[in-house]
């Protein structure tokens, strides 16, 4: 997608250095915002193939975190070891075992402040009044992350802070506020997850998914994956895939399965080997 690549070449052309709390320094820019109009296709880049990470990341994590888990153990069930790194490192810095992560994504999701299932609440409110303002679902808090003296609650704070939704034409948008956003391999994860959230959402409320807005916080590329993206930007991006979702066997967003979900159409650049930073 053109709109990716722009993002790609203003982090390489504007960003600054950047330590950040891993040993890899980046280069980073602070606060942009790219739209994605999912009537022109869905947004999974085509400048190189993201095939593997459709069926072992985007899919699974979503149904992951929408069932409200936080324990990396049951995400094998739908087919992916994503998080087992990161479950072990909860392991050593925080304390947590047999998988669990603490109060990272789906918590916030389905029981935030230990309480709110702010996934069934939203959707509730745009079926109830369909231009509300208020259908907002925070992932962030604070107290959740870390406490008053600094010491680390979670190890992966979540990235994605907040979802807006907004009935406009006719049809569902979605801002979504990413605090920090490693554009190389998370992003393009990122951007289609979260998409294929809002068109169950939409599909949720009886409405087309229109825009996808992303606002991006701390912008940044790790000082190793440079050369991985000056390829990236020699390559032409090609006509975004088609996503299909079917019904779930309750007719909700709580009970789909991986194979709900066909990516259609998608026809890539090969793949590109990018380092992750831990």
């Amino acid at each position: 997608m053109k709109e990716y690549l722009d993002l790609v070449e203003d982090v390489m052309t504007n960003g600054k250095p950047r330590q950040g709390p891993k040993p890899e320094g980046t280069i980073a820019v602070f606060g942009r915002q790219v739209r994605y109009n999912l009537a022109d296709g869905f947004p999974l880049i085509t400048t190189r193939d993201l095939s593997k990470s459709w069926l072992k990341v985007i899919v699974p994590e979503l149904l992951w975190i929408i069932s409200g888990s936080t324990n990396a153990n049951d995400l094998h069930k739908y087919g992916s070891n994503l998080w087992d790194k990161w479950a072990k490192a909860a392991e050593e810095k925080v304390g947590y075992q047999n998988g669990e992560l603490g109060p990272i994504y789906g918590h916030q999701l389905r029981n935030f402040g230990g309480q709110v299932d702010q996934l069934t609440q939203v959707i509730g409110m745009l079926q109830r009044e369909p231009e509300t303002r208020r259908a907002i679902i925070s992932l962030w808090n604070l107290s959740d992350v870390e406490t008053p003296e600094g010491k680390h609650t979670v190890d992966v704070a979540p990235c994605i802070a907040m979802f807006h939704f907004a009935q406009m034409g006719g049809k569902l948008d979605l801002i979504m506020t990413q605090r920090s956003a490693d554009i190389p391999i998370g992003v393009p994860n990122d951007v289609a997850e979260w998409a294929l959230f809002q068109m169950l959402i939409a599909k949720e409320v009886n409405l087309p998914p229109g825009e996808f807005i992303h606002n991006l916080d701390d912008a940044h590329i790790y000082v190793d994956q440079i050369p991985a993206m000056k390829e990236l930007l020699t390559r032409e991006p090609k006509v975004r895939p088609d996503v299909t979702i079917a019904n779930s066997l309750t007719g909700t967003i709580y009970d789909h399965v991986v194979e709900d979900f066909q990516l259609l159409n998608y026809n890539p650049h090969p793949p590109i080997k990018i380092p992750v930073a831990l």
